[in-house]
């Protein structure tokens, strides 16, 4: 989901574009609208070390006449002009792909390996793919001021939070719902971008020069990217070349709307912070302190203190404009920590050192306001899949769900709980044809899944990538004995192996595996952002 998910540091942001020729006489694309969308596969040069396309696709495939859309792809090229294609999605809804692989692409193709073409694509009304999902068009100043202020953390210990969030979540219904009323947002769904990746593989395969009838999707999907991926194996289960699907998101839960099974292991990932500071010691965790216990009353009685006595920023060096640290704040920095201990724990024991002697100007540099910013469109497309089924109508639903996911979650539920308010009041509906009505599963797939969980993850239990193994037949659960969110937050040789070995023959790693990090938080690790 991740939709805290959109608002982590995820790489969406657009580079500047523009157009050259090269000394070769060929043009050089560096803005897509320099790209023309086509019905075949069509590559242009772009961004200097990539190459682009945009395929045109029915809005709905069961019916070609209702109208069409514009899907952006982008490849990181492997030296073999014959190599295989892996699609990509970095997780949301809302990620986009090709900002992904424009800036962490190199890195993500070290990880599957450098002989396949890595495919970043945005999905359905994401980034340079249609249809449009914004709310404000031609009111950019409107949109991010929407973007700022809607599906932030809350403060369940405070009414008027609850309040205000409910009422902002009816609001921004209302509004998108006239706004998108009987155009082609409807179209911009989950099952839909299945079709869009199946739709992909057949026409790379016509232009390497074979049957579209017999093309195979491979593809590696993180977080929200597993339930695409899940859904993709339910729908086309004959198509599936190779399904990599790391950081699993329990498909049932997240098309039922409620998102509320996502923080099982959330406190078991902070009270690892506590567990890793204290053995690395002074030296490493400036944060230490004689014992966990001690390491967590600590962080409590800071967050106590930032709830009752928000801290100011006014230092122009740190901020555009004087800004508030608040309790809220300070949840969602906890989570965003959580994703990526190997990098976040250091920089979050740092913070928490600076907030004890009233010092913000680091998490202030780091989680605000830009990092906070939730993606409107991701919400749409959460909305969209999730299709009115789970209902938070009445101010009292709103106060349980609340209340539920805290009591799942005492340290970050306050930064989960909005999400699904989100949809409480928006009235554009996927068509039935493009919604799923069952949980994704199959009893055959072309070749069997790949299924990754980490030990504990903040945001996808381990649970969900063992029961949606569960589901389709002849899948493995590969599972790495580290904290934080896929598999990526924590490089594993073992895991790599294991993935490139599956990738390579199909081959899966045994029952019961389980691969270690090569490094724990507070010592030198490495991870791939490709958020």
């Amino acid at each position: 989901m991740l939709l805290a998910f959109a608002s982590l540091p995820l790489a969406s942001a657009s580079p500047v574009f523009r157009t050259r020729s090269s000394n070769a006489n060929t043009t050089m694309a560096y803005d897509w609208a320099n790209i023309t969308s086509h019905t075949d596969l069509i590559w242009t040069p772009c961004f200097d070390n990539f190459t682009c396309s945009r395929l045109t696709v029915p809005l709905d495939y069961s019916d070609p006449t209702i109208g069409t859309t514009s899907i952006a792809y982008i490849r990181l090229s492997a030296s073999n002009s014959t190599a295989q294609d892996i699609l990509f999605n970095p997780g949301g809804p809302g990620g986009s792909g090709v900002s992904s692989v424009l800036t962490a692409g190199a890195t993500l193709s070290q990880y599957l390996g450098t002989q396949y073409n890595l495919i970043g694509f945005d999905p359905r009304g994401v980034g340079e793919s249609g249809p449009s999902l914004d709310c404000f068009p031609g009111a950019p100043e409107a949109k991010a001021r929407l973007d700022e202020s809607f599906v932030r953390p809350i403060d369940s210990q405070d009414p008027r939070s609850l309040t205000q969030e409910f009422a902002r979540a009816g609001a921004y219904g209302d509004w998108c719902s006239r706004v998108h009323k009987g155009g082609d947002a409807k179209y911009a769904n989950t099952p839909a971008v299945a079709g869009d990746m199946l739709n992909y593989a057949e026409k790379a395969a016509i232009l390497a020069g074979g049957a579209a009838d017999e093309a195979k999707l491979w593809y590696y999907g993180v977080s929200y990217g597993t339930v695409l991926g899940a859904t993709f194996a339910s729908m086309f289960p004959e198509r599936v070349g190779r399904l990599i699907l790391d950081g699993v998101e329990d498909s049932e839960m997240y098309y039922n709307g409620s998102w509320d099974g996502n923080l099982e292991q959330a406190d078991e990932a902070v009270e690892s912070f506590f567990t890793f500071c204290y053995a690395a010691g002074p030296d490493k965790c400036v944060f230490y302190a004689n014992s966990t216990q001690a390491i967590s009353q600590r962080m409590a009685a800071i967050f106590e203190d930032v709830r009752a006595h928000p801290v100011s920023v006014s230092d122009p060096d740190f901020v555009e404009f004087p800004t508030i640290i608040t309790y809220e704040t300070l949840v969602f920095a906890l989570l965003s920590a959580l994703y990526t201990p190997t990098d976040y724990f250091p920089l979050l024991a740092q913070i928490l050192v600076d907030l004890e002697a009233r010092n913000a100007s680091l998490i202030v540099k780091t989680f605000t306001p830009d990092t906070m910013t939730a993606d409107s469109a991701g919400t749409l497309i959460l909305c969209l899949d999730a299709a009115g089924r789970y209902n938070l109508s009445t101010e009292q639903a709103w106060e349980e769900h609340v209340g539920g996911v805290a009591a799942q979650s005492k340290y970050v539920g306050d930064a989960w709980a909005s999400a699904a308010v989100a949809c409480r009041n928006l009235h554009v509906i996927a068509p039935a044809n493009q919604q799923v009505t069952s949980v994704p599963s199959a009893n055959n797939t072309n070749t069997p899944i790949l299924f990754i969980g980490n030990t504990v993850d903040p945001v996808t239990p381990i649970k969900g990538a063992r029961r949606m193994s569960g589901l389709f037949a002849g899948s493995v659960m590969l599972e790495q004995n580290s904290v934080g969110h896929c598999s990526i937050s924590s490089f594993s040789v073992c895991t790599a192996t294991h993935i490139q070995q599956y990738l390579a023959d199909g081959s899966l790693p045994a029952v019961g595996t389980v691969c270690q990090p090569e490094s724990l938080p507070f010592e030198d690790g490495t991870a791939i952002n490709v958020r």
